[in-house]
């Protein structure tokens, strides 16, 4: 009798636990439904997380999770040496919420920053990756810089820049990115509509765009679905990053555009390095738009994943987060300097 009741407890413990994690997941199901290639799985798995979603909302279910979420980021505003002006991005729609996320980097030969107008214009001569810490822009305090993308400039990326360039120099920073979207799939979140409704009354003169994980994958327009790779792919993915580069450049903005870290699985790094050579090869169109590559920072030996890098003070410094995707903070900062640099040379009156 006391095995029974014991077996039961545990499987009454299980389901609580099981419920739980649905109730506090309820977006992240969402999302993961939306990543999904296109097929019969995704046409299933869509309307249900959706559901479940809109079953946890009406019954503010998700309350604790959505306090905790808030406390946090007060939190962290609070902490923050100098604030930012933000203008009216928190109010605007989203589909999606932050993912965790890493990314990894290496101690590049010649690390190199690639413009339209000089591909071969480098910003180190050095055989060292740049520490993080460096010498900040000088930039009019005035002056607004935008932060654009999904996951890959919300994790890791956003709070580095938040944290130096509002305490270095005292730009105001303009919070327009969206974890779990990307240019393929305007059904999920479409960029060219909703980047006016982030930026508000805003108008940068730089943009920092890190944009680009979510867009591997098949995607269907109408009836037809395009497998990733092919010809009609890539003519319209370019045609989409086409699009949104004209939407980030047309007020006169100079935008500095973050490819795509190498990746800890391969098949998802030959993937993002196909992406890379396309994008690169589009945004070579807009002579505004300087494109970095961003593995000579933070990729390994070779341009391989690397997780962990020693420091020039012998401390481990982890570059990715866990799931060997995104860069963690520490990582984030090794880009710093070259972010810094075309700052410098861009901003205007410098």
């Amino acid at each position: 009798m006391v095995r029974s009741t014991s077996i039961t407890d545990v499987i009454r413990a299980l389901a609580s636990a099981l419920l739980v994690a649905l109730l506090l997941e309820a977006t992240g199901l969402v999302i993961w439904a939306e990543r999904l290639e296109v097929g019969a799985l995704r046409d299933v798995a869509q309307p249900v997380t959706k559901t479940w979603q809109r079953i946890v909302t009406e019954l503010h279910l998700d309350a604790p999770r959505r306090l905790a979420l808030d406390l946090r980021e007060r939190w962290s505003v609070a902490l923050m040496p100098v604030a930012e002006d933000v203008p009216t991005v928190e109010n605007a729609p989203t589909t999606a919420t932050p993912l965790p996320s890493a990314v990894a980097v290496t101690e590049p030969a010649e690390p190199k920053l690639e413009t339209a107008a000089d591909p071969d214009q480098k910003i180190s001569s050095s055989t060292e990756v740049a520490e993080p810490r460096t010498v900040a822009p000088v930039v009019a305090p005035s002056m607004q810089v935008a932060l654009v993308g999904d996951s890959m400039m919300a994790v890791g990326l956003a709070p580095v820049l938040r944290r130096n360039i509002t305490r270095e120099n005292g730009a105001r920073l303009v919070r327009a990115y969206r974890s779990g979207t990307g240019l393929g799939r305007p059904d999920v979140f479409n960029w060219p509509a909703q980047y006016p409704q982030l930026l508000g009354a805003a108008r940068p003169e730089l943009v920092i765009c890190a944009i680009g994980a979510n867009d591997a994958q098949n995607f269907q327009v109408d009836r037809t679905v395009y497998s990733f790779g092919t010809p009609a792919w890539k003519q319209m993915y370019a045609e989409r990053v086409r699009e949104f580069a004209k939407l980030l450049t047309r007020d006169g903005a100079r935008v500095l555009w973050i490819g795509m870290p190498v990746m800890r699985e391969s098949g998802f790094a030959r993937r993002m390095t196909s992406l890379n050579g396309l994008v690169k090869e589009v945004l070579a169109e807009f002579p505004q738009i300087t494109w970095v590559d961003p593995n000579p920072y933070i990729a390994g030996s070779g341009g391989s994943f690397e997780q962990y890098r020693q420091d020039q003070r012998g401390k481990l410094v982890r570059l990715r987060a866990d799931d060997g995707i995104h860069l963690s903070e520490d990582g984030a900062a090794y880009l710093l300097p070259a972010i810094y640099g075309w700052m410098q040379r861009v901003s205007p009156g410098t």
